[in-house]
Parts: structure tokens; sequence; C-alpha cells
């Protein structure tokens, strides 16, 4: 039995709907097995909700394959990061440690067989999925915490309020700096992506394609534009 058998049978029987006595039922195998890869249904559920998001994503990339490594990787990055920002259990399960190997096997065997399509080896593809993991997770836990504490805004004057009251003279440098936070996590992930592609880029004696640097410069004005008409709305 692989866990990959086990979320396709629960998103095919419906994630609103799915239990693991009914994955076992479908799958013909005593529920004890089940336990072997997911400590319960609200794990089932979650790395089902994981597995589908990212294979809409690959459907979604079928329409247009990618023909460049970059374009994989700035693929992957708004899969897992929309993907954690919705699942926020996500996170707290990987910094747990609860996250079967195999979960992880999963999702990253086709992005490096998408990476070996464009010419990237699997070592160097390993790097860029580490990379990619560490931002992307990180940009999905600031957004989940914005949200949580009322928006970006509310987190910016929240700080302003603590600062002020320690004394500007004590925080000199977070009081010149809390402006930046007015941009919040959708932006800053995206512009801390394009000068990571470019070192791996560089290392390999290439540059990136015209057309991938201008596509994510523009998500990220289109990222920052939307954030400032929810700051002002």
């Amino acid at each position: 039995m692989r866990i990959e058998q086990i979320l396709d049978a629960a998103i095919a029987i419906g994630l609103r709907d799915v239990t693991l006595r009914r994955v076992a039922q479908r799958l013909g195998v005593g529920a004890a097995t089940l336990y072997r890869h997911v400590s319960g249904r609200d794990e089932l559920v979650r790395l089902a909700s994981f597995r589908l998001a990212l294979a809409r994503q690959a459907a979604s990339d079928d329409s247009h394959p990618p023909s460049h490594w970059a374009e994989v990787v700035c693929a992957y990055a708004d899969s897992l990061v929309e993907v954690f920002a919705e699942q926020p259990q996500l996170i707290g399960e990987l910094a747990a440690g609860r996250l079967a190997p195999e979960t992880e096997i999963v999702f990253l065997e086709p992005f490096l067989a998408q990476l070996a399509a464009c010419g990237v080896g699997t070592e160097a593809g390993m790097r860029l999925h580490n990379a990619v993991a560490m931002l992307a997770v990180g940009a999905a836990a600031g957004a989940a915490g914005a949200r949580a504490a009322g928006g970006g805004a509310y987190l910016v004057a929240g700080m302003e309020k603590a600062v002020r009251a320690a004394g500007s003279r004590r925080y000199p440098h977070v009081m010149r700096g809390l402006h930046c936070y007015r941009t919040s996590e959708r932006a800053h992930w995206r512009s801390a992506l394009l000068p990571m592609l470019h070192g791996f880029a560089l290392e390999r004696g290439e540059v990136l394609p015209a057309g991938l640097v201008e596509v994510e410069r523009s998500k990220t004005q289109a990222a920052r534009e939307a954030e400032q008409q929810e700051a002002t709305s």
C-alpha cells in the first residue's frame, strides 16, 4: 500500500464525506493498514487537499507545457504557497515532523521529472526544491499569520503602537522600517523568487528568459496593487 493510493482513493470518494473506513473499503484493506501512513481523518484530508491542489496545477500546466526550468519552478512555487496558505495546518505538521516521508516523495517526483525534461539534473533539482520549499513555506506562514491577525494593515498598526509605547528611541530601526510591512507576503515572496532563479541560472552559465522575468515582475506588481487596494478599503 502506497500513500498516493490512499490519497487518490480519498479524493475519489470526496473529501467532504471521506472516512478512513470508506477508504479502506475502497482499497480492499483493513483500516489498520491506513494508520501506517496517516494518523487519522484530519491528516488524510489535509494531505489529499495538498495532492489535489498540486494535481490541478499540473493539469493547468499541461495546456502550456513549460519550455524552461524556471517556468517549472515558478509554477511549483505558486502551488506550494497557495496550498500551504490555504491549509496552514500542513505547516504545523511539517514543523512537527508528522508528514510521512512518502508524502513528500509523491510531490517531489513530478517536480524533478519536469526539471529533468528541461535539462536540470536531479542534484540541482533537489537544491531548487529545497530553496523553493523554504521560500514558499515561509511566505505561506506569514500570510496565514497576517490573516489570523486581521490582515497586514492591522499587524502594522499594532506594531506601531507597541513601538511608540516602548519609545521610538528604543527601536529606531524598526520604526523606520515598519512601512515595509504594508506590502504583505504575496508581493514579498515573489520579489525574492526572481533573485534566487537568477543566481541558479548564473551557476549554469545561463540567463533567465526575458518573457518569464517580465511575467514574474508583473505578478509582483499586481500583488502589490491588490494589497494597496485592500489596505485602503
